[in-house]
């Protein structure tokens, strides 16, 4: 009787426990299962999700290849502003950006160009294709002879792994300002730039010329 009484009052103590907790742990069950399974379909619709972005870019490259054409240029813009508003979290919408900017410097729309890649630039962290973006846009900045514009873009550039490209440039707008010293000094540090072993003809050449002069 000891032992039946004994399994009575844990009956009894876990009907009391579960009045208490049961509704709490059904819900608690509920939302792990729950969360689980939402967790399994975010995934998939994410997967899906950066699948049609891709689908999408693939399709914008191929219209790139040819920007001779209004039909491509028409493509090109339509896909890169639907990868912007519809797939701005991957990034093949950064990206996007870089071809609407040779679109528009294809156009001679500079300041257009200039947009674009500005948009490229805050739309990611990656300091690699930051830097690629901002040495266009100090390119454009140099063509449009706002060349203080374009000297302070290149001082944003802090990836090493640029430096060639960044000096050069920089040489190219202080020569372009008349500043041959300045020049002779960018050229030279982008030629210390360079890694063992590798050739540069053309910036041997613009310090030659420098030199001669």
């Amino acid at each position: 009787m000891s032992e039946l009484k004994t399994e009575e009052e844990q009956i009894e103590a876990f009907k009391t426990w579960w009045k208490k907790n049961g509704t709490a742990l059904i819900l608690a069950v509920a939302v792990g299962v729950g969360g689980y399974f939402g967790f399994q379909t975010w995934k998939q619709n994410e997967a899906a999700h950066i699948s049609e972005a891709s689908s999408m870019y693939q399709t914008l490259v191929e219209a790139a290849a040819d920007l001779d054409t209004e039909k491509n240029q028409k493509d090109v813009a339509a896909l890169a502003a639907q990868l912007s508003e519809e797939y701005g979290d991957t990034g093949y919408a950064m990206f996007a950006e870089l071809f609407v900017a040779e679109l528009e410097v294809n156009k001679g729309n500079y300041d257009k160009a200039i947009s674009a890649l500005e948009r490229a630039i805050t739309g990611t962290e990656d300091k690699s294709f930051q830097a690629v973006a901002v040495i266009r846009v100090a390119r454009l900045l140099a063509e449009k002879e706002d060349y203080d514009s374009a000297l302070s873009k290149l001082d944003m550039v802090s990836d090493n792994a640029f430096s060639v490209q960044k000096n050069e440039l920089k040489g190219d707008i202080y020569l372009r300002q008349g500043k041959r010293d300045e020049a002779r000094t960018a050229y030279e540090q982008a030629k210390q730039a360079l890694e063992v072993g590798q050739n540069h003809p053309l910036l041997d050449i613009k310090l030659g010329d420098l030199a001669k002069s």
